[in-house]
């Protein structure tokens, strides 16, 4: 097994003390000094590791006042995890959600594989619709493992303060802190034909997301049907 650096030994104490509650989500680091210091190595090595924290949206650098834990707040989810517009728009909207069903299930063997499960696993199957302009163009359905989520119930999760992945963070401590996504042209089917406004067989994106936590965990597995008639998927890249 390769040896891991000075830096990514520090960059996974950081984190293993998010994910056991050491610190809170919107908490400041300790000062730099001060941290170093307790982590024996050097303000250099230290820097090296918060860099890419932040460059992984785990901490937030704010100018003045220190390092702080990221937050799932409202603009955090929009602009980086939300990538749907409308056709030649130069702005973004959050979207409404409206719960469609919330179900007991089995995990099948894709839903197993990506959540690292064994197959029939017990999971929740939750089904969303996101609408824009007060019209539905994403059917959202997600899949999550009831051992991660013992407790997730419809009320909670329907009538829950602020995002999902707010309350994936504020009951669970579980932390979204990236997505993979593969997208695919497809069909609407009878179902997601009639909540999108569309025929059967129209064309539309099938988007499928991993969120994945601050240990490269899977959190949750989501496939979403986007209706591209006057939406887009976009996606902002830094370099």
């Amino acid at each position: 097994m390769k040896a891991i650096t000075a830096y990514q030994e520090v960059k996974q104490k950081i984190t293993g003390d998010i994910v056991r509650g050491r610190y809170f989500m919107g908490e400041a680091l300790p000062a730099e000094k001060e941290l170093a210091k307790e982590l024996k190595v050097s303000i250099g090595t230290l820097r090296k590791a918060v860099d890419e924290l932040v460059s992984e949206g785990i901490v937030i650098r704010r100018q003045g006042k220190g390092t702080f834990i990221a937050e799932h707040d409202e603009q955090r989810l929009l602009y980086y995890f939300f990538h749907v517009i409308k056709h030649d728009a130069d702005h973004k909207k959050y979207p409404t959600v409206e719960l469609v069903s919330f179900q007991s299930a089995s995990a099948n063997s894709e839903e197993a594989k990506k959540l690292q499960l064994k197959e029939g696993s017990p999971v929740w199957r939750i089904v969303n619709r996101l609408s824009l302009d007060g019209q539905c163009v994403i059917v959202d359905r997600l899949t999550l493992s009831k051992e991660r989520f013992p407790t997730l119930t419809r009320s909670a999760f329907q009538h829950r303060e602020g995002s999902i992945y707010q309350l994936y963070q504020a009951q669970y401590g579980q932390v979204v802190a990236r997505t993979s996504e593969r997208l695919r042209a497809g069909a609407a089917s009878k179902q997601d034909a009639e909540w999108l406004h569309l025929k059967v067989g129209d064309p539309v994106i099938v988007i499928r997301r991993l969120a994945i936590g601050m240990q490269d965990e899977p959190i949750e597995w989501r496939v979403s049907t986007l209706n591209t008639q006057h939406y887009e998927y976009f996606s902002e890249l830094g370099t």
